[in-house]
């Protein structure tokens, strides 16, 4: 039986933090959690001197990362360098993302991701969780850092296609629920179970009440590409934050939101609603230049991406940043683990993979972290596939 028991630690689950635990993990299963040190100590035993163990992240919208761009990778081989190099930031489970791209194009990452996640093993790294479609069925006016090229109405006639080419990997898509075309991919992704995220919207309030009624349980990057708030017309970022069933991405670089606006949101919605993402794009671990995304010109300077025009194209932030971020907020490592690893997760309804807290009979995917939050160890199914 493979064994490993981690040892004075700092265990950091979503309901508790447990000073000088254990935890015991057997065939990639957290089977014990307790203080002091275990009764029976058999198999490896690694002493990690009083650093802090959380459930490993979770990034449900990320583009790319250290050159590797999701849209335009050919091979599941690129797929799975991304998810070695997530587990570098403490990443165990991602949504690889799209941006909105012609039909050919999504249908060949479809293919590619489903042959990646078919090959993936622990020792790989980050576990590869699906497909996020942001776009193409966004509304050009609010598109950001998207390219107009692409963008289209919603298609249901298409969308049922990438649905069933896609064999079960897709996991969410963007859409804008005020386009001509919305309503029917709305109820049908919903029919099928793929998660609906608001984005890239200019929708009313009232259009984004509708939206949730209709099906919409997400907002992606909340406030970000979404019709400004008014006090008069606070538009559909307004009817998101206020549904109580909605989950909502937060990009916590302290650049896409103000720190307050941050703070607004988590304690409006609690950390059960807010989902920690990075959005990062292909120029994140790289120095700063001259990238590309969805065949746009983005520029980085100082670690910041921008179109051309000025307005922000994704980012370079990695979750232990983020993570570094709200801790400054003064949120608790408890709240902080659930917003980055098990409100992610259930975002998606992937509850089932018993991923996202450190508990009992769940998976051992977990990072370790110094009291700064710098990753130290990553390990997915009991396995350790990053170390410092």
């Amino acid at each position: 039986m493979n064994e490993t028991v981690l040892k004075r630690v700092k265990i950091v689950s979503t309901s508790d933090v447990i000073e000088n635990g254990y935890v015991v993990i057997k065939n990639g299963l957290i089977t014990e959690i307790g203080v002091g040190s275990p009764s029976i100590g058999f198999g490896s035993q690694i002493d990690l001197d009083n650093l802090i163990v959380m459930p490993g992240f979770i990034d449900t919208h990320t583009h790319g990362i250290k050159s590797f761009d999701v849209t335009t990778c050919k091979s599941p081989y690129d797929i799975l360098t991304m998810s070695k190099y997530y587990a570098e930031h403490g990443v165990t489970g991602f949504l690889a993302t799209t941006v909105s791209a012609p039909l050919d194009t999504l249908l060949n990452v479809c293919k590619t991701v489903e042959e990646a996640m078919s090959y993936w093993r622990s020792e790989y790294g980050a576990r590869i969780l699906g497909i996020h479609f942001e776009g193409p069925y966004i509304n050009p006016e609010a598109a950001g850092a998207q390219n107009t090229a692409y963008i289209r109405f919603p298609n249901l006639k298409e969308f049922k296609n990438l649905y069933e080419n896609c064999k079960g990997v897709l996991k969410q898509i963007t859409i804008a629920p005020e386009v001509g075309g919305a309503n029917e991919v709305i109820e049908y992704a919903k029919a099928v179970g793929i998660v609906v995220s608001a984005g890239h919207t200019n929708a009313s309030y009232e259009d984004g009440l509708k939206a949730v009624e209709m099906g919409v349980t997400k907002a992606t990057h909340l406030f970000n590409g979404m019709k400004r708030f008014h006090h008069r017309d606070p538009g559909i970022s307004m009817a998101l934050l206020q549904s109580p069933k909605v989950y909502l991405e937060v990009i916590a670089d302290f650049i896409h939101l103000h720190p307050a606006v941050v703070k607004m949101v988590i304690d409006y919605a609690s950390p059960d609603r807010v989902v920690l993402i990075t959005d990062s794009i292909a120029a994140t671990d790289m120095p700063d230049g001259v990238y590309e995304l969805g065949g746009l010109k983005v520029v980085v300077q100082g670690g910041i991406c921008k179109l051309e025009s000025g307005s922000l194209a994704g980012s370079t932030l990695t979750m232990e940043k983020a993570v570094a971020n709200i801790a400054k907020l003064g949120y608790s490592l408890s709240s902080i683990a659930k917003m980055a690893s098990l409100t992610p997760i259930k975002s998606v309804n992937m509850e089932n993979l018993m991923i996202g807290d450190l508990k009992q009979g769940y998976r051992a995917d977990l990072v370790v972290l110094d009291e700064n939050y710098r990753v130290v160890k990553t390990m997915v199914n009991g396995v350790f596939v990053y170390e410092k």
